[in-house]
């Protein structure tokens, strides 16, 4: 545990508990003490909320930059829909894929234990397969379908970091104590975002994806540089 520091205990994918620092951190800086909402009888992550925002913002930029007929875009919507829900399933039973004996030692376990991070591996594999092999059937072009996950990805980054805050090792500067990771992440990804609407029909051109990987693989690494 942290000098000056105090902690808070949650349940982990395997039941067991596990306790979140809060307070300073050499590296990582403050961390929020309101995790979680109240709703009635519920508690909501903030963090769940914040995926979700981040999620509409992808879709909102996804479809500002989107030129193509309005039947392709319904197909390409329903894919990636289709994908989302295939991905949470997969990742919610990835427990008992994992450990079938959940079934008979911890049946309620199934309802409410997290999958994890290989649960979250298999799920996006599975929801990869799956969105792959559908975009096939239906004589999609891949590049289409890549260049729409691609830009849906870049508009959610950029509204994550807007709530997110993502600090790295100490700054010697009078506005900051530490590395203000989550600025250089809106930065990089603003700049993209506004590349990306310069282009023409950007999400028909199967080069934008090499040009996407090359523009945003180059700013990671100068961010990694830069507050490593």
């Amino acid at each position: 545990m942290y000098k000056n520091s105090f902690a808070l205990f949650s349940i982990d994918d395997k039941g067991m508990k596990d306790f979140l620092v809060i307070g300073e951190h050499p590296t990582l800086g403050v961390r929020n003490m309101n995790d979680v909402i109240d709703v009635g009888p519920l508690l909501i992550r903030t963090s769940w909320l914040i995926w979700l925002v981040a999620g509409a913002g992808g879709y909102l930029f996804w479809r500002v930059v989107w030129t193509g007929s309005s039947e392709q875009r319904r197909c390409i919507q329903q894919l990636l829909i289709d994908g989302v829900f295939v991905y949470l399933v997969v990742w919610k039973i990835s427990p008992v894929l994992m450990d079938p004996s959940l079934l008979w030692h911890n049946p309620l376990g199934v309802l409410y234990l997290p999958g994890g991070d290989r649960g979250v591996m298999l799920g996006a594999v599975t929801a990869a397969a799956v969105t792959i092999f559908r975009t096939y059937r239906q004589n999609i072009p891949m590049h289409l379908l890549v260049n729409s996950t691609i830009v849906v990805y870049l508009g959610a980054h950029f509204v994550y970091y807007l709530f997110e805050r993502q600090y790295g090792p100490p700054l010697v500067h009078f506005l900051f104590a530490l590395h203000p990771i989550h600025l250089y992440q809106l930065f990089l990804a603003a700049v993209v975002m506004l590349w990306t609407i310069w282009q023409r029909n950007p999400l028909e051109r199967a080069e934008y994806t090499y040009l996407f990987l090359t523009i945003w693989g180059g700013g990671q690494w100068m961010i990694w540089m830069i507050a490593k």
